[in-house]
Parts: C-alpha cells; structure tokens; sequence
C-alpha cells in the first residue's frame, strides 16, 4: 500500500462530495478509503468514537505526516454564515476540557458529543470562546497527539447560528452511521420539520462545495511542502 503524507479524515462522504466524484473508495474494517495523487482521504461515521477509529485506521495503513479533520460545522456566532470555511487554529474537547494546538488558523472549534442547537451553542461560544463546533475533531486530535503527527482542521459552515436543527442525532447508530432513510421518513411524516430539513440539505451541499474546495488547496499547499522538504534532505 502507497504511503500517503496528508491524510484527511471525514466522517460522512456527502461532506467531500465534490473532491471525491469519480474517486473508487476501498472499504476495509469498517472505513472507506479514498486514493487522491497526495493524499487519502477517510471516512467512518459520526462521532467521537468513530473519528479516533478512522484516524488509527488511516495512521497505520498509510503513515501520514499530517491529519486532518475535516467536515461540516455548526457556527458559534453570527458573523459566521452558511458556506464559510474555517481553518482550526485550536480545538476544545468539550468533555475533558483539553484544548490542542491546530496550527496556524483564525478559529476555535469546539468538539461535543451531541448534535447542538442555538441554546447549546450560545453557551458553547460563551464557555470555551468557540467559534464553531463539531463532534469528531477533538478525538483526531488525540490520535495525532499519540502517534507524534502534525494535526489540522479545516471546516465549512452548514448551519447558522440561530438554525433549530432536525432532530438528525436520533439517527445517528452506535457506529456513527447517519440513518438517511429513517431520517427522511420521519420528516415526511411530520411538515413542521420540511422547511429545516429543505434548509440544512441545500446548505449543507453548499459547505461540501465549499470544504472540498480548500481541503483540495490544503493538499496542494502540503504536498509543496513535503516535497521542498524532500529535496532539502536529499
């Protein structure tokens, strides 16, 4: 298997939708992998657990120099807004309280463990100073720690401050799999939810456009990196 120096990690694929088109993904325990030129890309579900599981899976089958975290987010402020991208420069694991160095960004990114609606994130911003929050890149974060990687994070808003989400974390399984048919059938059953959920898909697909546009400029900017580093050492 070809080492890889950037890997990405992800947890759904409608997230990297756009870089990933007419990619073959290979499944192995649980996590697909993506092939790009430079890098590869992982995916494995939602959530704390299922991050770390993908991150150690992407370390040992392709020894990176660098992780990153990437996906779609919520906003913690109102200066945020649908299709922004953001690049880490600390990430809070809201659990444990640990905060982890993320380079060089303009953003704190709040990790939590369930899905956050607008009164969860007025306190998310107030209590930790967070700018956005997710729930699987404080657990990245660890996997890089642990094995001495450099770690990033770059994410793309899909929903607003004041959104009120669906009550997509009810579909959510033990391995982090989103439930979309569950999902969509619960919507339909109930209109009060049809505006939102038209609303976080059509923003959603906007952030993916968006995220996958500067995880491809990442790459690029690495890939530049590790190969002046490369020369330097020869």
């Amino acid at each position: 298997m070809p080492r890889k120096s950037i890997a990405v990690v992800a947890a759904m694929r409608r997230e990297l939708e756009p870089l990933l088109a007419g990619v073959r993904g290979q499944q192995a325990n649980g996590v697909e992998f993506f092939e790009l030129e430079n890098a590869v890309v992982a995916l494995g579900g939602i959530g704390r657990s299922a991050a770390r599981k993908v991150a150690e899976a992407a370390i040992a089958k392709y020894e990176p120099s660098v992780i990153v975290s990437a996906g779609i987010v919520g906003a913690l402020t109102a200066a945020l807004k649908v299709g922004g991208v953001v690049h880490a420069r600390e990430v809070v694991d809201t659990d444990s309280g640990v905060r982890f160095a993320a380079g060089e960004g303009d953003a704190v990114l709040a990790t939590v463990a369930s899905i956050s609606g607008p009164a969860e994130k007025r306190m998310l911003a107030d209590r930790w100073k967070a700018d956005v929050v997710d729930m699987e890149a404080a657990a990245v974060a660890t996997v890089a720690q642990e094995h001495g990687i450099e770690f990033a994070a770059v994410k793309a808003i899909s929903d607003e401050f004041d959104f009120v989400m669906p009550p997509v974390g009810q579909f959510v399984d033990s391995a982090g799999r989103f439930e979309t048919v569950r999902f969509a059938l619960y919507v339909a059953l109930r209109p009060k939810w049809w505006p939102a959920a038209r609303q976080l898909n059509a923003d959603s697909r906007i952030a993916a456009l968006n995220l996958s546009s500067a995880v491809r400029h990442l790459i690029d900017q690495r890939s530049v990196t590790v190969l002046e580093g490369k020369m330097h050492g020869a």
